[in-house]
């Protein structure tokens, strides 16, 4: 931007008056008049013109230099008004490039902390999942356990029980066979 109003500034014609003192101002006004009588010199001579008095020429040449001045104000207002319509349009072209740069910014933003939202909800997902196959697998791990220990406690039994009856049979044949001494 600073670069556009550079350029501006270089590429606009200054129009500079020369500034005449009343000095010049006089002796350019005898001139013409000079000029002017000899141009129109009749048989009849014209009685001279009375030079104005040296404050009403000094007043002349200072309203002309403060309607040079009112002149290059206008145009230097006429300029601003320009560089700061240019200025005020490249600012709103900013703006709107800044806005659209920051929405752009906000929509990613609000993508990432979606995709974040969305793996940190498949994450936890995952983690529950996981822990419900973990306890699955233990309650099975224990299933199996109990079964084990279910058969191991029935064989055992049974063991006991075979063995009662053995030892009972054995007692019974000791006891008949004695019962058989006797008779």
């Amino acid at each position: 931007m600073a670069e556009e109003v550079l350029t501006n500034e270089i590429d606009q014609e200054v129009n500079t008056n020369p500034v005449i003192s009343t000095d010049e101002n006089e002796q350019n006004t005898a001139q013409n008049q000079e000029t002017e009588s000899a141009a129109t010199e009749t048989p009849e001579s014209k009685p001279k013109p009375k030079r104005a008095p040296k404050k009403t020429v000094q007043k002349e040449a200072v309203v002309a230099e403060e309607v040079k001045e009112e002149e290059k104000a206008e145009e230097v207002v006429s300029e601003e008004a320009v560089s700061s319509e240019e200025n005020t349009a490249t600012e709103k072209e900013d703006k709107s490039k800044n806005d659209k740069k920051k929405k752009m910014k906000e929509k990613e933003k609000k993508q990432l902390a979606e995709k974040k939202d969305k793996l940190k909800k498949k994450k936890a997902v995952a983690k529950r999942k996981e822990k419900a196959k973990d306890a699955k697998k233990e309650k099975a791990k224990k299933a199996k356990l109990k079964a084990k220990a279910k058969k191991k406690d029935k064989a055992k039994k049974a063991k006991d029980k075979a063995k009662a009856k053995k030892i009972a049979k054995k007692k019974a044949k000791r006891s008949k066979a004695k019962k058989n001494k006797k008779k």
